[in-house]
């Protein structure tokens, strides 16, 4: 399939094959396959976020939490202490 660019297409397919030293074909046939692989990954990426975040979460986050500390809930001094709130609350 022939294409008919439009000139300023064309010049800037030139101007990245001279920055790159290919073609000004081979410059955009490269500048599609890499927006294409992108294209891609964002639809794969995109499909099932919630079962990302959980594979992240079993695999990144939760084995680096203390076994002794899954399940337990904290004291309000320690959410106290985390929120940075003092003993008069501030």
């Amino acid at each position: 399939m022939a294409l008919n660019l439009l000139p300023e297409i064309e010049s800037l397919a030139e101007e990245v094959a001279k920055l790159t030293g290919e073609s000004p074909s081979d410059a955009v046939r490269r500048a599609l396959e890499e927006r294409k692989e992108r294209l891609s990954l964002r639809v794969i990426r995109g499909g099932d976020r919630k079962a990302q975040i959980r594979r992240w979460l079993e695999t990144e986050v939760w084995p680096q939490i203390p076994v002794e500390t899954i399940g337990r809930r904290l004291s309000r001094a320690e959410e106290d202490e985390i929120l940075g709130y003092g003993p008069t609350g501030a």
